[in-house]
Parts: structure tokens; sequence; C-alpha cells
């Protein structure tokens, strides 16, 4: 039976915000479809709040009034009552709408897209909603939305904005510039927004040489991959190969990791991340289950440690009993507080620095600069040959 619009499930198995994980693990669509689970709906929080936040965003941007996004706090919206923190970080993305549609007034003719569903001849599995898009003049805007706390998302070759991407250039032959936007506000990194372009053309050598071999790959190709795709994979907890790394990390004999090669050592340690990932599902799986009142041998819940906090009066009763030398003095505030402060941040730049923290590892891919320290023996040979060389 051909699957239509109304037939086939709400959320692709081969959409856009797992583009990441089923391009490099093929094996897990054919695992979910195994074991009947909806990747779209896996009962997380962050999934429920990340859908509130988006259809928050969705009526903002679709009034005319163009409302702040304050203006909802206390409705509900998809079943969540607006906070105040949802606001402020939804208003990050519509600052950033309304500023970009500002500027693009006088590229052309502008069309404005808001939860644009998006499908594609390509694969019957392409499909899905984009937050937003702007197409002004040749050039089209993808601009994505993030509502993760603490994780960074980057936008340069990003598959999941690529593939909204497509979704909207394909039915516009006059697009030949598409500029991809991220709005993170909830991440830890002071610079909220991310952007990113390329050629159209460029655009469709990626779908055509990367996307849909991909896409046709997972309907004959069972290989599974570990990496930082299985962050979000609902299928951690009974993914062969993770269960398989974590079985072989707990039984492990640490003193033989200095015998192993570095070409052995290097590959183990890619898979480092995803046996974390699955260490924290399975710790938020035993909380779920200890918490329902269940009995699970081996585990118990404990309350989590805590600092002790002054009573209510306490401030005034130190006050008068010791007097300054129980309060502390005022200190600056960190670059990053600093930034939400209007009037401070453009200080921040040229009065802030990173200094260097010590070294630590990453895989090869990490954008950060690798360094290769000097081996301490050529540190001492060149301080000996200092100290030894004849001066003038």
């Amino acid at each position: 039976m051909t699957m239509t619009a109304e037939t086939r499930p709400a959320h692709s198995p081969l959409g856009a915000s797992g583009a990441e994980r089923w391009m490099n693990c093929p094996g897990s669509i054919a695992l979910l479809r195994r074991l009947t689970i909806d990747e779209g709906n896996d009962g997380e929080d962050y999934q429920k709040l990340g859908t509130h936040a988006h259809a928050l965003i969705a009526k903002a941007l679709n009034d005319e009034a163009a409302p702040d996004a304050w203006e909802f706090v206390g409705q509900e919206i998809e079943g969540i009552v607006v906070a105040p923190a949802t606001s402020n970080a939804v208003q990050v993305y519509l600052d950033e709408i309304h500023k970009l549609l500002a500027s693009v007034q006088t590229e052309g003719d502008v069309q404005f897209f808001v939860e644009y569903p998006i499908s594609s001849p390509v694969h019957k599995d392409f499909y899905g909603t984009l937050d937003n898009a702007i197409i002004a003049g040749n050039t089209a805007y993808i601009n994505d939305y993030k509502h993760g706390e603490g994780i960074a998302v980057d936008v340069e070759y990003n598959p999941q904005v690529r593939y909204y991407g497509w979704g909207l250039v394909q039915n516009h032959p006059e697009i030949e510039r598409v500029v991809y936007r991220i709005v993170q506000p909830r991440h830890f990194l002071p610079d909220k927004v991310k952007v990113w372009e390329e050629s159209a053309d460029d655009l469709r050598a990626w779908v055509r040489d990367e996307l849909v071999p991909a896409m046709l790959a997972t309907e004959v190709d069972g290989t599974l991959d570990a990496g930082p795709w299985c962050r979000f994979c609902p299928a951690k907890l009974v993914c062969p190969l993770l269960t398989s790394l974590f079985k072989a990390a707990a039984t492990a004999n640490p003193k033989e990791i200095v015998n192993l090669s570095d070409e052995s050592i290097g590959r183990s340690y890619q898979y480092v991340q995803a046996v974390k990932f699955y260490l924290a599902a399975m710790e938020k799986d035993a909380f779920r289950r200890l918490n329902s009142g269940r009995e699970v041998e081996g585990i118990k819940l404990v309350h989590k440690k805590a600092n002790r906090v002054w009573k209510t009066g306490a401030e005034q009763r130190f006050k008068d009993e010791v007097g300054a030398e129980a309060f502390t003095t005022p200190e600056l505030k960190s670059p990053a507080q600093m930034e939400e402060l209007a009037a401070a941040k453009p200080l921040v730049n040229e009065w802030s620095y990173t200094p260097e923290s010590g070294l630590t590892v990453a895989l090869a891919d990490d954008k950060r600069v690798g360094v290769k320290p000097q081996p301490m023996a050529d540190t001492f040979k060149a301080a000996v040959a200092a100290l030894t060389s004849p001066t003038e």
C-alpha cells in the first residue's frame, strides 16, 4: 500500500532531526522498526519542552500583531504552561527572525514560512516540518530553533538544517544561495546564534551524493555504529552494539590499557562518548523504576547531597551579632553573566579572555585546534643546551 500524508507516521523514520544518526548508523532504522519504537515520541521531558517551545514560536510568528513571547506567559500551550524562562529563550529566536526580516526587505520579494511542511520525491520517507524559512530574492534563509539546554549544536554541514533546506529549495528553482541559522539560547556558550551558508548547487550535490544514498542504505544495511549521534537515539538501552560496548568496558582490566597500541586506543576512544550516553540512559531508567515504587536489587533511592542553607531571619541575626565580618564583598559578574546586561555587552570582548585550562582528549573531527606537546626529554634537552651554549 502506498502511504499518503494521511496514512504515514507523524514522524518520519528518516526525518531531519535524526539525520546525523541514521546517516552514520543505518542499522538503527531496522532496530527501531523491529522494536516498534517511535523516535518522534520517546517520553523524554526535553522533547515535550521542545515541542512546547516550538508551538509558542509558531503562535507568535503567525500573529500579525507580532507579540513578544512574554505576552504568552501563563497560557497553556501543548499541555504546558508558558513559564518566564521559556518565554525569555523563545524571545531570542523571535528577535533574530524579526531582525532578519527587516534586513532582507531590499533583496526582492519576500516570502515567509512558519511550521512549513516539507516532502520530496527523492524518498518516500523524506518529510517533516521546518521551524521558519524566509525567501528573499534568490536567497533562502533556513532558521532552526533549538531548545536544548547545555548542548551546543554546530551549524556548518549540519545534516538536519540541510535536510530542511532541500525541503524548501527543491520547490524554488530561483534560489541560488542558502543561509542556515541555528538559534540556541539555552546552551552554555555566549554565542546563541550560529550562521553558515552554501550555494544551492552545493546543497543539490549533497542531496544527490550523500543524503539519498544514506536513505537508501537504511533499507538494506543493518550496520550499527556508535558515536555522538547515540545521544538522542531512543533505542540506546537495547542497542546490541552499545550493550556490548558497556559490557566490554565493565569487564575490562584497566591495567591492560597501557599495553594497547596507539591505533587500538584511538579506535576504542571513539566509543567512549557513546558508552556515556548509555550510562546516562541506564541511570535515568533506574531512577524511573525506583521512583515508581519498584524494588531493584543492588540499588536504592537516597536523598541527594545538599549544602546547608540559612533559615529565614538569619541575615539580620548575623548582622546584629557578628557585623560586617559575616558578609562577603561584591565581586564582578562572569563574562557570560555580563553579556545578559545590554550596557555591559559591548565591553565583554574587550575586557575578557579565555585562559588556557590544560589539555583534554577529543575526537579527531573536533573543531578545536589539535595540540602536540613537546616530549619531556626534548624539553629537558633544549633546556640543557640553552644552559651550556656559549653566550656572546
